[in-house]
């Protein structure tokens, strides 16, 4: 069995009966560096292929784990082991492997799991890595990745840099499966991938080039649409929704919160909100309404589709405003304490900012997947959706985006996939400048 794989995911606090809630708890010393891992030992019977813990509504925890084992594995929590609860059962041929889970108290203090030790949320998270649409597309109408290509899909050398970087918190703001496909016979660059919606396919998109980043940090998990039902749905629920495993798969999940100490995520799942006609954005109304009451003093919006982004022509001279959906049901109108709208879909970076009341708009979709076209087109002064863009960088370059706070709010850095910098952004109120990357 390969060596243990650590990630850490969001999750709902009814998720392990009789565990009290969780709230962060520190896993680094003072100076900042993560706590080091323990020496692997011999792994039970019941070690788990994946496992990680992650972020979830009302200051929730919780560690989850993947096991192809007859039951679920022991996790040692301050030297107390527990047996983790079965989140689905497994289900062959697509799905020969169990979901487990277990809810962390608020104080913990050191988890292991397997031998190994889970890197547990700081109190206190000031440096953020954003990474989104990581999986290897394999569609005939859109082309085929050379997936085992580590330039061509470039996920797994990300996952490194992030590691690298050393950050608090990863993000995954949505789209984690694009092998919907075979791959083309005598196509050496996809040659012997796995496809379709099944655990081989999760593994390889996901887990197996993710997991430096899954061992560095606690992540956030945001659903994409290709996360929809008809597609990923079924691993999503088992894998990564925060709270618990519904009876049947859900399109459209409640919107809820996770306090990261100064910063208020408010997590929107846009999976079905469609980019063109016909639109139907009455499933969003309420949602909508109830980021008001959720957004406290200040806030950012986590949704895999953006409330105002730019989709290039395969030409990049012309964009389209995207999303219709989500505009029509929110009135392209935000509560003023969401300061920054956080989101993937579109395979560029965008950082965005309007000459109005609107929140900046940050698109990080260059993690993995095939990127559009540069976009050309003049932007400033564009009229997007009501208001004009203020200034507009978007970059068609592989990486991930990081934000540390400062004395003047957030600074977000798009990086290239080795870590390189490439351009700086300073978050200051409802304003963003940026330029040449700090040296």
């Amino acid at each position: 069995m390969r060596r243990l794989r650590l990630v850490l995911v969001g999750a709902a606090l009814a998720v392990l009966a009789g565990v009290p809630p969780a709230a962060p708890a520190t896993a680094k010393p003072p100076g900042g560096d993560p706590a080091p891992m323990n020496t692997p030992q011999t792994p039970s019977r019941s070690a788990p292929e994946v496992a990680w813990v992650e972020f979830g509504p009302s200051g929730a925890v919780l560690a989850r784990a993947i096991t192809k084992a007859e039951e679920c594995p022991e996790l040692t929590v301050d030297k107390v082991a527990a047996r983790m609860k079965e989140r689905a059962p497994a289900s062959p041929p697509d799905y020969p492997v169990r979901s487990c889970e277990a809810m962390l108290p608020r104080d913990a203090k050191r988890v292991t799991l397997g031998g190994q030790r889970l890197p547990l949320p700081t109190d206190r998270p000031r440096r953020i890595a954003v990474v989104g649409d990581t999986g290897c597309r394999l569609k005939a109408v859109d082309g085929f990745q050379a997936c085992n290509d580590p330039q061509a899909w470039p996920f797994a050398r990300v996952a490194k840099s992030i590691a690298k970087w050393r950050p608090d918190v990863v993000i995954q703001v949505g789209d984690y499966l694009y092998r919907e496909e075979p791959c083309p016979q005598g196509n050496t660059g996809c040659q012997g991938s796995p496809f379709g919606q099944n655990w081989a396919t999760w593994d390889a998109d996901f887990f197996t080039p993710a997991a430096p980043a899954l061992e560095a940090a606690p992540w956030l998990f945001v659903r994409g649409d290709h996360e929809l039902c008809s597609r990923a749905g079924p691993g999503w629920f088992r894998f990564f929704e925060p709270r618990p495993m519904p009876p049947t798969c859900q399109d459209l999940t409640a919107p809820y919160s996770v306090n990261l100490e100064g910063v208020r995520m408010l997590v929107l799942d846009t999976a079905l909100a469609s980019d063109k006609p016909p639109l139907n954005p009455d499933p969003y109304v309420s949602p909508f309404a109830a980021l008001q009451a959720m957004a406290g003093s200040n806030a950012w919006l986590l949704a895999h589709k953006p409330m105002w982004g730019l989709l290039p022509d395969p030409s990049g001279a012309n964009v389209t405003v995207l999303n219709p959906t989500l505009q029509a049901a929110s009135g392209n109108s935000l509560p003023p304490n969401i300061r920054l709208v956080l989101t993937g879909h579109i395979h560029l970076a965008e950082v965005l900012t309007f000459t109005g009341e609107r929140p900046p708009q940050i698109v990080a979709g260059i993690s993995g997947t095939l990127l559009l076209p540069q976009i050309t087109a003049p932007l400033v002064g564009m009229d997007v959706a009501g208001e004009r863009l203020a200034t507009a960088t978007t970059l068609a370059r592989h990486g991930f985006i990081t934000f540390v706070p400062g004395p003047q709010g957030w600074a977000a850095t798009i990086r290239d996939v080795d870590g390189n910098p490439i351009a700086h952004c300073q978050l200051r109120g409802r304003s963003t400048a940026c330029g040449p990357p700090r040296r």
